[in-house]
This record gives structure tokens, sequence and C-alpha cells, in this order.
């Protein structure tokens, strides 16, 4: 969630949208793990949540985006990707 969040704000249902596109389905989480987990990250002060129209939106914090500078790898290998088998031709 952070690398998804890292790329640009979004609230909580659009990382839910997200994910689920990025993984082609494979994975669709529920409310009832995202919100928990973003909870979790705006305790670890990794994250900040403001109001804008009507939804929380999520933004990284300094120390957040210090913290997916340095584990860029690590995020980018456990975050959603494509399901899609590689063809060869």
């Amino acid at each position: 969630m952070l690398a998804l969040v890292a790329e640009q704000p979004r609230h909580g249902y659009e990382i839910i949208q997200e994910i689920a596109q990025r993984t082609e389905g494979a994975w669709r989480p529920s409310p009832g793990s995202v919100y928990p987990t973003l909870s979790q990250l705006e305790d670890e002060g990794l994250v900040r949540v403001e109001q804008s129209d009507g939804r929380r939106v999520v933004h990284l914090t300094e120390e957040g985006t210090r913290y997916v500078a340095e584990h860029r790898e690590e995020l980018d290998a456990s975050g959603p990707r494509s399901t899609a088998t590689p063809t060869t031709a």
C-alpha cells in the first residue's frame, strides 16, 4: 500500500481498486484489511490522512517518503503485480 500511495495520494477505495486492477482481479482486498492497515501506517507516522471532497485521502509523510526510498526494491517485490503469464514468440 505504501508503494501505491507513493505514486499519488489515494483514498481507501481507490487502493482496493488499484490492487484488484494490477492483479487482474486475482486479489481484491476487503475494506476490513485495507483500512486497519492504513490506520497502522498512520500510527507509525508513514502516512497522514486528510479530508478532501468528503473522502479521506492518504498521503505519505516525510518519514513515509524516506521509508519508501530506502525499501523500494522490497516494496516493489511484495506489491501487487499482474498475474498475466508472459507469452513467448
